[in-house]
């Protein structure tokens, strides 16, 4: 009999279990659970206390869900308060249609590939051969980040705003600059479980100059000084960026569908 709890010490360890089989797949419900405890809830869905699925809440306004079986998504989706402000909610790809049925009118649809990369698919690290100046970015330069994503990709991120930005040991923003103005940069998300590079941006007038491959890959270099997978997103939509990536060693792992609801 299907039942759905929420995540508590009784069944944590059978959690941990169930998520590490794959990390590629439930890398936020690992990564969020071990940094950041107090900003996600989780709802497992259990038949005859094995879990068949999970449902991750960050922040009380982003959904992530996982399971193989639509009925057990529907009820994990059914399990969410009503009350919480959803910004975001993300299936994979194959309830797409679910999602879109539960969810009928949106503010945006996004499909997204996950691409992962393993140690032995790295290319070397190469020079930049550019007249711009490398450093790491702080809370400092929030502003040119917040002003750069909303024109690198203004339909992705043309509200953004620089309080979403997290700045801390696990973090690693890397950018490129002409002069003071930033032109593109990267942010990497270091764990030892499996990394990300969760957001590339370069601005489009400096764009298919090889500065995203740069980044990337110097990206890449440091994520696997730490662990094991590396892991990028970018949108089906984006083929210079999936080439990109490709080139520096990622692949495609799996594609999840994405509905913005403000």
């Amino acid at each position: 009999m299907l039942e759905i709890v929420e995540l508590n010490d009784s069944i944590e360890k059978a959690f941990w279990a169930y998520v590490l089989r794959d990390i590629p797949r439930y890398f936020f419900f690992i990564l969020d659970l071990k940094i950041y405890p107090e900003r996600c809830k989780f709802f497992i869905a259990l038949d005859d206390e094995i879990i068949v699925g999970l449902c991750l809440i960050w922040r009380n306004h982003i959904i992530q869900m996982r399971s193989d079986n639509p009925e057990v998504v529907k009820a994990l989706f059914d399990a969410i308060p009503k009350d919480l402000p959803i910004d975001e909610i993300t299936f994979e790809y194959k309830h797409r249609d679910l999602l879109f049925s539960l969810v009928p009118n949106p503010k945006m649809k996004i499909s997204n590939h996950r691409m992962i990369l393993q140690k032995e698919k790295m290319i070397s690290r190469f020079p930049l051969n550019k007249p711009f100046t490398q450093r790491n970015l702080t809370f400092d330069d929030v502003e040119q980040i917040e002003k750069l994503m909303r024109v690198a990709d203004p339909y992705y991120w043309g509200d953004f705003t620089g309080s979403r930005l997290e700045f801390g040991e696990k973090q690693v923003y890397t950018g490129l600059f002409d002069g003071n103005k930033l032109i593109s940069y990267t942010l990497a998300w270091i764990d030892e479980t499996a990394a990300i590079l969760s957001t590339v941006a370069t601005h489009p007038k400096y764009q298919n100059q090889g500065l995203a491959t740069y980044l990337v890959n110097e990206g890449v270099h440091l994520l696997m000084k730490n662990s094991e997978i590396g892991l990028i997103h970018v949108r089906t939509d984006n083929p210079p960026a999936i080439k990109v990536y490709s080139k520096c060693g990622y692949e495609v792992y799996s594609t999840h569908q994405n509905v913005r609801l403000r």
